[in-house]
């Protein structure tokens, strides 16, 4: 797999992800926890996934 096609993919799920949750109707508060505790999880997934791509 290319780095390239996978950063471009990984931004592409990002971008619907945060455009989905701007829909969702839900109170702001658990919204942005939500969405934070998502990038970080998002965040920690692609470390790993590029880690793992060097080595």
């Amino acid at each position: 797999m290319e780095t390239a096609a996978f950063l471009r993919g990984m931004g592409a799920g990002l971008a619907v992800g945060a455009a989905i949750g701007l829909v969702v109707e839900a109170n702001r508060t658990s919204m942005k926890t939500g969405v934070g505790r998502t990038m970080q999880h998002m965040g920690s997934a692609m470390d790993t996934a590029v880690h793992n791509m060097m080595h």
